[in-house]
């Protein structure tokens, strides 16, 4: 873990250098989000892009047999495919899409409320301007200069990827006989 000078100059108090987000929720109580960097996030995109790649391959190979109509078919779904399988997935799974769950992310508002349909519309819809010019350039260098590595759509939808807590464990507690108590 690297650290930094919590009071420049003086080098006497050090605080580790670090992502973590601290939103203060209305009841007051402090939640701590930690957004996922530019590598995650990619890798994670590059999962759903094999996927959608799969389905859309094994889908047109059976359709493109079918003449125009297959052809015409295949260009729907390869429409639908890339536009609404991101928001899908984010808005039926709480932000989730298979390779964010593969690589333990999620994505929230900016105070960490579950996404809605809304936010995983606009956020993924948005996706196409982060492509530009080529390669998604424009997104990449949006995520760079956030310090919560946001691209246009997450800084238009008000949303954010993070990485998703590990759920608590319960002991497990043995089973046995309820004793009487020591007192009346």
């Amino acid at each position: 873990m690297s650290y930094v000078h919590a009071t420049p100059g003086t080098g006497t108090l050090l605080r580790p250098v670090d992502t973590l987000l601290r939103v203060e929720t209305p009841e007051g109580i402090d939640l701590f989000l930690r957004p996922a960097g530019l590598v995650p996030r990619a890798l994670a995109f590059s999962i759903d892009l094999a996927i959608r790649g799969a389905v859309l391959g094994m889908v047109g190979g059976l359709l493109m047999f079918q003449g125009d109509l297959g052809v015409g078919a295949l260009m729907m779904l390869f429409f639908f495919v890339n536009w609404l399988y991101m928001a899908l997935f984010e808005g039926l799974r709480q932000g989730r899409s298979p390779g964010k769950q593969l690589l333990g992310l999620k994505v929230v508002h900016d105070d960490g409320t579950p996404i809605g349909w809304p936010a995983a519309l606009l956020r993924n819809l948005l996706r196409a301007v982060d492509a530009l010019p080529f390669g998604y350039a424009l997104g990449l260098i949006s995520c760079l200069l956030d310090s919560s590595f946001k691209r246009l759509g997450d800084l238009a939808a008000g949303t954010l990827v993070v990485y998703q807590e590990a759920a608590l464990k319960t002991p497990d507690l043995p089973q046995v006989p309820p004793q009487p108590a020591p007192f009346p």
